[in-house]
């Protein structure tokens, strides 16, 4: 064990300390209560064995201030006083300590009482071994919010060592944000977040200054010095990047990264549902089929992922594109009502599209054809839109390709 011995009398310490050095333990040896809350906290020791009078500090606030040092690490204090000293004996341990010996010092009932201690201790440490092996972070606190303790798996989730923990507010772990509210932030307890509930999704801090989604479950413990508030912390990061990646491939196509056909569906619906007008562009690839065929599937991936960035730069930030699938793609553009503005952007789609490419270290060239519908002109309903779209892209293929088609009205095909 390693062993705090506090007397101002360096002449009555020093046979206890060469007992306990021939029992093989460790021992630090300070002459007044400062230095001892100064060597408690510089290195905790296993046992401390605390005089009362002393000069500067007595034992009584050095024993509070170094249980108030020990969070929920319990630390036994034994304290040395002479047999008269009944006022001395009920202070010191109302201050926390937790036994006593009189003076003049019996070797072996500090043994007995030694064991007695660490038959504690090793229930304890049998304790905290599995709290630090739990996958979850474990925090406690107390009434106003003060850590008593903070288990390994708190330290890898938050970066912040037991020692800079244990004694601070858990506020600490918890920026202020749009999810924590100004009163469930800085120095509070876990209390405070149960206001809200006993399981909560929060944001946490680390050290570093990164913040990061957790889930905290909370457990109120009554007791009679004040209640003991368990906070369960689990770093839900990989689950939130999960999620919100099946969400992003539910609307978006994986190879490019523009939105699917769903989205597209919604979207068009939206914009017609609002009243609008707007321009309904699909565009079907000219010489695709080719260059998947001689270059395989590689090669037309990259095409395809190359003239969905092309169709983004080239329309307006405000602009929707989407693919539809294989290499058909559609794009709607707000305000656009006339058949010269939507002639226009197409040939600078085409241009775009038709930009050289390499693919698999070759360069390659494709087109494009497209038909544009107008929502005022073409059709009062999407689905009408998207047929008219469709059948004056069919009509730009028909015409040589590499080109735009507006769809005609009921009395133009007449």
């Amino acid at each position: 064990m390693h062993v705090l011995l506090v007397d101002d009398s360096r002449a009555t310490a020093l046979p206890i300390q060469m007992f306990l050095q021939q029992q093989g333990h460790q021992v630090t040896f300070v002459q007044n209560g400062r230095l001892a809350v100064a060597a408690y906290q510089a290195s905790m020791p296993d046992l401390v064995l605390m005089d009362v009078v002393m000069p500067e500090m007595d034992g009584v606030e050095a024993t509070r201030r170094i249980k108030a040092m020990s969070g929920a690490r319990w630390v036994p204090v034994m304290i040395m006083t002479s047999l008269s000293a009944k006022e001395e004996i009920v202070s010191t341990l109302d201050a926390g300590a937790d036994d006593y010996l009189i003076k003049p010092i019996i070797f072996e009932v500090l043994e007995a009482r030694m064991r007695s201690m660490q038959r504690i201790a090793t229930l304890q440490d049998s304790l905290f071994a599995i709290l630090d092996n739990a996958f979850e972070a474990i925090i406690t606190t107390d009434d106003h919010g003060v850590v008593q303790s903070y288990n390994k798996s708190a330290e890898k989730i938050f970066g912040y060592p037991a020692t800079h923990m244990v004694g601070v507010g858990v506020g600490k772990l918890l920026p202020l944000s749009d999810e924590v509210p100004d009163d469930t932030a800085g120095d509070v307890g876990w209390g405070a977040l149960a206001k809200r509930g006993r399981d909560l999704r929060v944001i946490g801090q680390r050290l570093s200054g990164e913040v990061f989604p957790m889930r905290v479950a909370l457990t109120e413990v009554r007791r009679t010095q004040g209640s003991l508030m368990i906070g369960m912390v689990r770093d839900v990061s990989e689950e939130e990047e999960a999620r919100r990646r099946i969400e992003f491939l539910a609307l978006h196509d994986a190879l490019t990264g523009l939105p699917n056909r769903p989205q597209f569906h919604d979207t068009l619906n939206r914009m017609h549902s609002q009243g609008g007008r707007y321009g309904l562009f699909f565009l079907d690839l000219d010489g695709f089929k080719p260059i998947n065929d001689s270059l395989h599937h590689e090669a037309g991936d990259q095409a395809l992922v190359i003239v969905a960035r092309r169709l983004q730069e080239t329309v307006g930030a405000n602009d929707f594109v989407a693919r539809l699938g294989g290499d058909e793609f559609v794009a709607l553009i707000p305000g656009m009502d006339t058949p010269e503005v939507a002639l226009s952007l197409g040939s600078r789609l085409i241009a775009a599209i038709s930009q050289p490419m390499v693919l698999c270290q070759k360069t390659c060239c494709l087109g494009a054809s497209v038909g544009v519908a107008l929502s005022s002109l073409h059709g009062s309903t999407p689905n009408e839109l998207l047929m008219a779209a469709d059948k004056a892209m069919y009509q730009a293929k028909r015409s040589g390709k590499g080109r735009t088609c507006v769809a005609t009205t009921a009395l133009e095909e007449v």
